[in-house]
């Protein structure tokens, strides 16, 4: 059975600055998540704010006890809930998600990480939208990737109740610079998947393996 893999997209809090809450999240929060929660993969990646971006960062959690994750997300230890991190954050959108990795390449240290957020269309079958992205969609974007110098790692995480809030799961991608992240859209076959879903505003940050 895969892995379940926890997505947590977080805002901070109308009064916090985005320093303040990714200065807290990587020097306070993340090694605490790791050293208390003991995830079997943990990761925290910090976007970039442009104008409207809707979150500051994204935490990813991987469980091979589906059970336990959910279990020690809601009962989280003391040192963790208490850390101070709550107050700090305002909206987030939780996704409990199985990993579908199509480009299996590194997620090098200072690579530029791309996270596209995405809703499945009113009216479409649940079932048919996430067929189609990984039989059809997916495999162009990879096509794309090997024929793009830079463009390192392509990965789909589907939400497992696929029809239930504002996402329906997220495509990550990984590259060496904004050149290969230009060059990879240009070579992209192009393809229905826009009548299947919506592809939201990319978030563009970098990713801190905590637990690889």
């Amino acid at each position: 059975m895969a892995m379940l893999k926890m997505v947590f997209l977080v805002k901070r809090a109308d009064e916090v600055s985005h320093e303040e809450l990714a200065t807290h999240w990587l020097e306070n929060h993340a090694p605490g998540v790791r050293d208390h929660m003991k995830p079997d993969h943990y990761s925290v990646t910090i976007f970039k704010q442009r104008a409207e971006t809707p979150f500051d960062g994204m935490a990813l959690l991987w469980w091979e006890d589906h059970d336990l994750g959910p279990v020690t997300f809601t009962n989280a230890p003391a040192p963790v809930a208490n850390d101070g991190f709550l107050p700090l954050t305002g909206d987030f959108v939780r996704m409990d998600s199985t990993e579908h990795v199509i480009v299996d390449g590194p997620r090098s240290e200072g690579a530029i990480k791309m996270v596209y957020p995405v809703s499945v269309k009113p009216g479409v079958e649940h079932d048919e939208a996430r067929a189609y992205w990984l039989d059809v969609h997916a495999p162009l974007v990879a096509k794309a990737m090997e024929q793009t110098d830079g463009a390192l790692r392509y990965v789909v995480t589907h939400q497992n109740d696929f029809g239930r809030g504002r996402y329906a799961g997220i495509a990550e991608f990984w590259y060496e610079n904004v050149e290969a992240i230009r060059n990879h859209g240009a070579v992209l076959e192009p393809d229905d998947f826009a009548n299947y879903a919506v592809t939201n505003k990319p978030l563009m940050g970098t990713e801190h393996l905590w637990i690889p």
